[in-house]
């Protein structure tokens, strides 16, 4: 089960797949912040304490590296989540990554429950 309150960076260029990302967390009691590049990401990470960054595919090639430079640098206590396309093809398998990322056990129910209060910003 994804602990309550985790605390999701998500870094892509697609606004919608964020937001969709983000409801998918939200519903299980995630917080998450959608980023479009590198930049935000880098500034986001030096004023939010978080457990996990999704790298999505939609990042160029350029963004991803220098976030994942930055990571592995400055914030190694933050995990990282690559995302391929087709990685997030059905939530349920979006959450197995997430739960594996940070450590917990795959326990996600065949469904997602019923959607909970939004825990997701925009950042721009």
């Amino acid at each position: 089960m994804l602990p309550d309150y985790a605390t999701v960076l998500l870094a892509g260029s697609d606004p919608d797949l964020l937001l969709l990302r983000s409801a998918v967390l939200a519903a299980r009691g995630v917080w998450s912040l959608r980023v479009h590049n590198a930049d935000q990401a880098i500034q986001v990470l030096g004023l939010v304490p978080c457990d996990l960054a999704i790298i999505c595919y939609t990042l160029d090639e350029a963004d991803q590296e220098r976030l994942t430079s930055a990571l592995e640098s400055s914030h190694s206590g933050v995990r990282m989540l690559h995302l391929a396309a087709g990685d997030d093809c059905s939530g349920t398998g979006f959450l197995r990554k997430v739960e594996e990322a940070l450590g917990t056990s795959a326990t996600v129910p065949h469904a997602i429950v019923e959607p909970a209060p939004a825990f997701s910003r925009m950042i721009r």
